[in-house]
């Protein structure tokens, strides 16, 4: 069934590009919810373009596997991922790009055609993630969604712990930032009403890249889906120089085509 394969494919897509960057917050200048905020507004702002590969292993409702990935991201929010098995062998390719995006799956030669709206992923596969959770979640800034009238800051032993409620109806947020050296986000879980955890990510192994601190490892877990994912980050560069076809796929020789919104018609039949 195509539909189980575009809902791996976006699943993985969505969470495994998880990055940082730092904020140069020092231990003697008053350190408050703005100022937070700004640095990693002014780390964002620094970062044009990013490529790495990635180990991903996914563990789900008892079944496991390993995927070699490469991720290119170039602002203003054009994806690509290129999905390998455990042998290295081409699996998919996702390319999002002006609105639109592209899945091909190379054993079968098929592709799949969409408008890239912020809703479609929850609206087709029921699955709690909005297209714009990718750019936060690629530059582990949780604030990138414009969510920053409502936080509450704790001071804790190590860090700071901000909370606040989710752009998600009846949903909240919690967002450990570590203060050890470096001053990074640590972890980030949403909450539902009944304060069950609906997501949390973990960052760690964080190294400078570019000048940019960065986690080289996260591991994200949804418990209402069973599923955790881990993600190592492998010769990752910043603002490195990418094709300007690398954003762009012509159709293969003899590719079955799909139409995203016909596919959404037989998901609700379903």
């Amino acid at each position: 069934m195509v539909l189980k394969k575009v809902i791996y494919l976006l699943s993985i897509f969505i969470l495994f590009g998880c990055v940082a960057t730092k904020t140069d917050i020092t231990g003697t200048e008053p350190v408050d919810v703005n100022s937070i905020i700004s640095n990693l507004r002014v780390r964002y702002a620094l970062v044009d373009s990013i490529s790495t590969w990635m180990n991903v292993g996914i563990q789900s409702r008892g079944q496991s596997e390993e995927i070699r990935a490469s991720l290119y991201y170039q602002k203003p929010d054009k994806f690509r991922v290129d999905a390998r098995g455990a042998f290295n062998e081409p699996k998919a390719i996702f390319i999002a790009n002006g609105g639109a995006f592209k899945i091909f799956f190379v054993a079968e030669n098929e592709l799949i055609n969409g408008e890239l709206t912020d809703n479609v992923i929850k609206e087709l596969f029921k699955v709690d993630f909005r297209i714009s959770d990718i750019r936060s979640s690629i530059f582990a800034n949780p604030f990138l969604d414009g969510n920053v009238d409502q936080i509450v800051m704790e001071k804790r032993s190590s860090g700071y712990l901000l909370r606040r409620p989710s752009v998600r109806p009846e949903y909240r947020e919690e967002i450990y930032i570590s203060s050890n050296e470096e001053m990074v986000v640590d972890r980030w879980t949403i909450f539902d009403i009944r304060s069950n955890v609906i997501q949390d990510v973990r960052f760690s192994k964080y190294q400078e890249v570019g000048g940019i601190m960065r986690p080289l490892k996260a591991v994200i877990s949804r418990p209402p889906d069973r599923t955790t994912i881990s993600i190592e980050s492998v010769e990752p560069e910043i603002n490195a120089e990418l094709a300007e076809n690398t954003f762009t796929f012509p159709t293969p020789s003899g590719a079955k085509v799909y139409e995203f919104s016909e596919l959404k018609k037989e998901a609700k039949n379903e």
